[in-house]
């Protein structure tokens, strides 16, 4: 060891440092014999040893091998480590069962609020059930009530558009009927001071070679029309007949003038409606009624609010 090889060199050291004074005394021994001394204990040769051994060396020595021994693990500490190794397994073990029960605990005692919370919450959930089946049933007898009163105002109004369409037809008839001897005159001359009756009257002899008389002229009088264009005149002659002679010749008439029946606006508004369907090959008005034809079947008579395809396959199934 580094500190015993310091011990031995300075023991050396010291021994080595004697020897010349041994050699003087033998040289000086040649010529002088020294007195006999007495011997030297063992302790005093250790005192001697001492006072000359380095101490400071010797610590030094000591405190390096202490620094080497620091590290080194002794059986104590491995009896220490073992002991921390079972007492930390057992630990473990231990907080492990605790966490374990406290976890149950608390899952218990979740559960337990929990459950409480849903018996609470379903018990106000079923008291709001019940509420509402009672309103809706409710809800229900009047919903019922009011489908019966709507069911009796859809007859009702059912029954009354039915009556409505009747009473217009009718009116409209009615309204056509009234004016079954009516001409209507378009383009005819407008004068200051026109006496009409006398000009229709002596138009009709002359251009249509038609026999009348001014007491066959019941009414005569100009209507509004267009703007920018001349008035048309309403003539109301006697009977059917007068009527008949004249329209039957007013292909005669002269310039732009020209006669029509006198038709309704409801009328007008069918005819126009026939046409547009682009079904039928003629569409005309006589004696109060609106008829058409098609290239295939005979004339038909159409009404006010007649369903245009409904009227052709019924008019179909009774030519076959």
């Amino acid at each position: 060891m580094p500190g015993d090889n310091k011990g031995v060199r300075t023991e050396q050291t010291m021994l080595a440092s004697k020897k010349p004074g041994s050699n003087d005394s033998s040289k000086d021994s040649t010529k002088e014999k020294p007195s006999k001394q007495n011997k030297r204990s063992h302790s005093d040769v250790a005192n001697e040893s001492v006072e000359g051994i380095d101490l400071t060396g010797i610590q030094n020595d000591l405190s390096e091998i202490k620094k080497s021994l620091e590290g080194t693990v002794t059986k104590t500490d491995l009896n220490s480590a073992m002991v921390n190794l079972v007492q930390q397994k057992d630990l473990q073990s231990l907080v492990s069962d605790i966490v374990q029960k406290l976890l149950n605990h608390f899952e218990e005692k979740i559960t337990s609020k929990f459950e409480c919370k849903i018996r609470e919450v379903t018990g106000k959930l079923d008291d709001k059930l019940d509420t509402l089946m009672i309103e809706n049933e409710d809800l229900r007898e009047r919903i019922r009530a009011k489908d019966r009163v709507i069911e009796n105002l859809v007859e009702k109004v059912g029954d009354n558009n039915n009556r409505s369409i009747d009473a217009l037809k009718l009116a409209n008839y009615n309204e056509q009927y009234s004016r079954k001897h009516n001409i209507r005159m378009l383009n005819f001359p407008e004068k200051r001071g026109e006496n009409l009756k006398k000009a229709f009257v002596e138009l009709v002899n002359s251009d249509l070679n038609v026999n009348i008389e001014p007491s066959d002229v019941l009414a005569i009088h100009r209507i509004p029309g267009k703007e920018g264009y001349q008035k048309p005149v309403i003539v109301k002659v006697r009977n059917t007949d007068t009527k008949i002679r004249i329209m039957r010749q007013k292909k005669s008439l002269k310039n732009e003038l020209k006669f029509h029946d006198d038709i309704t606006q409801r009328n007008i508004g069918l005819m126009a409606r026939l046409k547009n369907t682009e079904k039928f090959e003629n569409v005309w008005f006589y004696n109060c009624n609106v008829y058409a034809k098609t290239e295939t079947s005979s004339r038909i008579r159409f009404d006010l609010y007649d369903n245009v395809d409904e009227k052709m396959k019924k008019k179909l199934k009774e030519g076959n």
